[in-house]
Parts: structure tokens; sequence; C-alpha cells
């Protein structure tokens, strides 16, 4: 006499496919060697008594199975992207359907399981949620967090698409800055991409959870997104309450140039309760000149540290001219990490609640 178990996947699976479910054999346990002995003839018993137990369990799901309706295809709606989740009658997922920041509709067959990331945003948001082990390629300029570092490269300004394929993704996510061009010899291989074009910190928030939806990691998503809404709200709270002066700021990650309207950058001035000098400039990412940063005197200098960085506060403050600055007169001249204002994914909270400190340091430490 044999044991028996019921694989439940296997019912499960031949139920949808119309076969009827069967006993799978299992190994023989160590303990149930001797069945011939006195002992054994209990176990066998045991063993008889159990598969009957467990056919008729079987033979009443099954014919419930038979019996029951055909269950509809359920609808999960998000209002993040107007993102749609359907899921059949036994909750898999069906497909994911989410519209990009350039208004594109991606749909996925399932949560995404081999992601490639060309631009360090999404990699760290992707990191952040729980969805690291998820990620299988990254841009040359992905460095965090530290996991990160030992994946594959796949290009930057310039995709490497063929090493890109060879990874067998079944989505891409990047940034707005990549070129579309490289992004369309992508598609071209029936491979989807997703396109974040952050600008403010609502959209952090969004992109967060979307990559909690894209992924399977909703929960841990909407964690960290309320987790992000909550120090942002503990900074805002103080610096944009009513009577909080409002200082004007210059922010400088390339000499003379700066965050101009519609940026992150100027986003993030605005909510560390300043005013942007370039706040009406052309542009998002425009270059001054030094005769308007001049003229508009700002009581703040910030200049960011990275990879693009060539200068220091002595360098500013010895430039023709800036010595009739406010900022250059009181020595109000500081850093910040580039990545915690170029970056924006979580990090972007720590580079607001830095920026913060430092335009009002007697509101927050």
């Amino acid at each position: 006499m044999r044991n028996f178990k019921i694989h439940f996947q296997y019912i499960k699976s031949a139920l949808r496919e119309g076969r009827p479910p069967r006993f799978v054999p299992c190994r023989q346990l160590e303990g149930d060697r001797d069945m011939n002995s006195a002992k054994g003839q209990n176990g066998k018993w045991m063993a008889v008594l159990a598969v009957a137990v467990v056919a008729s369990a079987v033979v009443s799901f099954t014919v419930g199975y038979m019996l029951a309706p055909e269950a509809e295809p359920e609808t999960q709606e998000y209002d993040y992207a107007k993102a749609v989740i359907v899921t059949d009658e036994w909750g898999d997922v069906i497909s994911i359907t989410m519209e990009d920041d350039y208004n594109r509709t991606v749909v996925l067959d399932g949560f995404a399981e081999r992601i490639v990331s060309v631009a360090p945003t999404p990699t760290e948001i992707l990191f952040a949620v729980g969805a690291g082990d998820q990620v299988v390629g990254v841009d040359d300029y992905s460095d965090y967090p530290e996991e990160v570092q030992s994946l594959p490269k796949v290009g930057s300004w310039t995709l490497n698409v063929e090493s890109i394929v060879g990874l067998e993704p079944d989505l891409v996510v990047c940034s707005d800055l990549v070129p579309r061009q490289q992004l369309d010899l992508i598609a071209n291989q029936s491979i989807p991409y997703f396109i974040f074009a952050t600008r403010t910190m609502e959209d952090v928030y969004k992109d967060v959870r979307l990559a909690g939806l894209m992924t399977g990691h909703i929960r841990e998503a909407e964690v960290v997104a309320a987790s992000l809404e909550a120090r942002v709200k503990a900074v805002t709270d103080l610096t944009l309450a009513a009577g909080v002066s409002k200082p004007s700021v210059y922010i400088e990650y390339y000499p003379l140039w700066t965050y101009g309207p519609g940026s992150f950058g100027d986003n993030m001035i605005a909510l560390a309760g300043a005013v942007n000098i370039a706040h009406d400039a052309g542009n998002e990412y425009p270059e001054l000149t030094t005769e308007f940063i001049i003229a508009s005197d700002p009581d703040v200098i910030i200049y960011t540290v990275g990879v693009m960085t060539t200068t220091n506060a002595t360098e500013i403050s010895s430039r023709e001219g800036w010595d009739q600055i406010t900022a250059v007169a009181e020595g109000q001249i500081y850093s910040i990490d580039d990545n915690l204002m170029s970056r924006y994914g979580p990090r972007v909270v720590d580079g607001l609640e830095q920026l913060a400190a430092l335009i009002h340091p007697e509101l927050v430490e």
C-alpha cells in the first residue's frame, strides 16, 4: 500500500484545462518502511482511511467546481497613472495596464519579473520598494544602492540594445532623459518600456506606487510613499507656515547653470520655503548670466557636489562682482549632494530636508 498526496497546484491546473485531477504517489517515509510489521498493519488502515477522506474532499471540490458558474476576471483600478490590474478567478494576474508620463499605454502580461532600468531614478525606486531582485540590468550611472554595482551595465545615453535583449527583460524602465530613438530600438524587439518624467514631489509618490504595482510590491510601495509624504509634510509645516520669510536662492549644478520653471529643483526650492531666482527663466535648466545673478542678489547660494562639480565656495566668492551679492557678503554659500537633487527617488526627501535646513536653519535642524 503506497502513501498518496494531493498536489493542489496540479488539481488547479487540471480543472482549468477540463482534466480530472489524480492522486500522485509520494515517496515512502523512512519511518514507514516496514509496512508488513504488526505496527505496519495499523499504518495500512490509517493510510486507507486518509486516502478515502482526501478522495472524498477532492470529489466534492471537483463537483463544486464543475457546477459553479465560470467566474469573471476581476479588475482593480488605481488612480495613479490610470493603472488597472486584471486577475482571473484564481487571483493570478492576467494583465497590468498603465499610462506612463508621456501618456503612453503600457501593458504587461503580469508583474514584471525581469526588469532593466536605464536611469538612476527608477533604479533607486525599484530597490526602495523591495523589487531589487527583479532588476537584471542597469545603466552605467546607476550606482545606488550598493547591490546595483554588481549588475550588468547596458550603456547610458547610447544603450547597448543587444545586451538589453540578451538579459531577456519583460520590462525596461527609464527617465525622460533617455533618447526616444534608443527606446524605439528596444520596442522593436517587442520589449515594453515605461517612462518616468518626474517634475514634482507628488510625482515621486506616484512613481513609488507605480513601481510597486508593476512589480507586485504594492504594499511595500505604499509604506514607502506614505513615509515620504509624512516627512515632506513635516518640513513644509515649518517652511510654508504663515509668517515665515522666503529668502531668495540660487542653486548652481554647473557654473551659471541652474534649475528653472517646471524642474524638480524649482519645486524643491519652493517646498524648502524659498524663492528661486530663476523661477521665471525661459526653460527648465537655464544658463544664467553673471549680470542676472548679481542683479537678483540671492540671499543664499547653494552648489551641488557630484560628477559635474567644478566649483567650491571659495571659487564662487572670488568671481568678479559677486562680492556685491548678499549670500557672498554674509557667507551664505553651501553645498549639497547632487544625487539628492537630481535623482528623483526616495532620496530626494533627504535632499529637501537638507535644503530646508540650509535655507531655514532657525526652523529645521
